[in-house]
């Protein structure tokens, strides 16, 4: 499908539609063309619509094509990471894709790095790791029976390893493996934003400084304008996000904006004005764009 065609305009993405009891659909945007996988059943308890994007990475995969037995996919949700795990007779071989082509400012706001879903101490923490040093290779339910925790609590933990590069997740055998990526630890404070604008947003947000004003939908996308409480001014930031999910268009009354218009990319309040949208309509996209 992806050699037959070439796109011209967005939206640039396949929608992945699941259907308790039914095959898996593909359709592809934007011109509403779809596969059914039909020796595929979707084993789900609820209807859902997952969207990829930058889905022409995918021709990596091409040349296993002829040798491989089956591929399994592994979608997290829409705009999220997704992993292509390609069986073959003697190895498997995993293609782990971000969910956008680049992981830029105009795309910002899908998912936290650092939020575990489950808190967790730090002796808690430790316990997890240890143990599992102790066969290198475990699951998740495993450790839980071995340590007497929650699941919740060992995959907080586990996440929290990973994330620092001192762990890593095997999904084709659904297991955690040791396996230190560096000598020290790697530095979530810093690797956490791209850069000191992002940060400033999300402490934005965090503190409850943002609020939605407005949001109108047209052609072009949705325009979403937001307020934003900084060192005790109000700054509004307007932005506009199209139908793949990018911020096309962005104005703001601070001096960030006035000095270097988006040259430089956006401001924090313009992000902070995108994050508080999505948390607050974390379905917006599908709801808006889901008939395109």
């Amino acid at each position: 499908m992806l050699r037959r065609k070439k796109e011209t305009y967005g939206p640039r993405s396949i929608r992945f539609i699941l259907k308790p009891g039914e095959p898996v659909k593909l359709r592809f945007d934007p011109w509403g063309i779809e596969l059914i996988c039909k020796r595929s059943q979707y084993l789900g308890d609820a209807e859902d619509e997952i969207r990829l994007w930058g889905r022409r990475r995918l021709h990596i995969l091409e040349r296993l094509i002829p040798i491989v037995d089956h591929f399994e996919v592994h979608l997290l949700g829409t705009g999220m990471p997704s992993f292509f795990v390609a069986h073959m007779p003697s190895m498997t071989f995993t293609l782990g894709l971000s969910g956008w082509t680049s992981n830029d400012w105009s795309r910002l706001g899908n998912f936290d790095l650092m939020a575990p879903r489950t808190e967790v101490d730090d002796i808690t923490k430790l316990r997890v790791f240890n143990a599992l040093k102790e066969n290198w290779v475990e699951s998740a339910d495993s450790l839980a029976n071995r340590l007497n925790l929650s699941r919740d609590q060992v995959l907080a933990a586990l996440q929290i390893y990973t994330q620092a590069g001192r762990v890593i997740f095997d999904i084709k055998n659904q297991v955690y493996r040791v396996r230190e990526l560096s000598k020290d630890p790697l530095p979530m404070d810093v690797l956490r934003f791209a850069n000191e604008r992002e940060d400033k947003a999300n402490r934005f947000v965090e503190a409850g400084l943002v609020k939605i004003l407005s949001s109108e939908t047209n052609e072009k996308g949705i325009t979403i304008t937001g307020e934003v409480m900084d060192d005790a001014k109000k700054y509004q930031a307007r932005i506009l996000i199209d139908s793949d999910q990018r911020m096309a268009q962005a104005e703001c009354q601070c001096h960030f904006y006035v000095h270097n218009k988006m040259h430089k990319g956006p401001c924090e309040h313009m992000l902070a004005t995108r994050i508080k949208f999505n948390k607050d309509n974390e379905n917006w996209f599908k709801n808006v764009f889901g008939k395109n």
